[in-house]
């Protein structure tokens, strides 16, 4: 029977090991994991026909800035901020929608926003 529990033991953290280091690993699933080319294409020419997508680009920029506080370009609003979507993903089609809600909180030399960056 001791034998038996060790043989147990053994199997269960061989695969308990594996599956932590897994879950270590980011990883984005839903909207936010869509290639910016798709988004292009369902988009629209204002970047709001694919609400999916924006409402979750939306969630992802409130949380981040809500919770960290952190330094982002300025916003023009839900409609600003799907044409800004829509142009970092037309000229970053291979990416995500997250990489292009996380580019709001990038830092570049020269701002392309309409109200400049601050």
């Amino acid at each position: 029977m001791r034998y038996l529990i060790a043989m147990i033991a053994i199997g269960a953290s061989a695969v308990i090991a594996p599956s932590t280091r897994l879950n270590a690993e980011q990883y984005v699933t839903g909207a936010g994991a869509q290639s910016c080319a798709d988004f292009v294409r369902q988009a629209g020419k204002d970047g709001l026909s694919d609400p999916a997508s924006l409402q979750w680009a939306l969630g992802y920029i409130t949380g981040r800035t809500t919770a960290t506080n952190a330094w982002h370009r300025p916003f023009t609003g839900p409609e600003g901020i799907a044409l800004d979507l829509l142009s970092y993903c037309r000229a970053h089609p291979v990416r995500q929608i997250d990489d292009a809600a996380a580019s709001f909180f990038e830092r570049t030399r020269y701002c392309k926003t309409k109200h400049g960056c601050r």
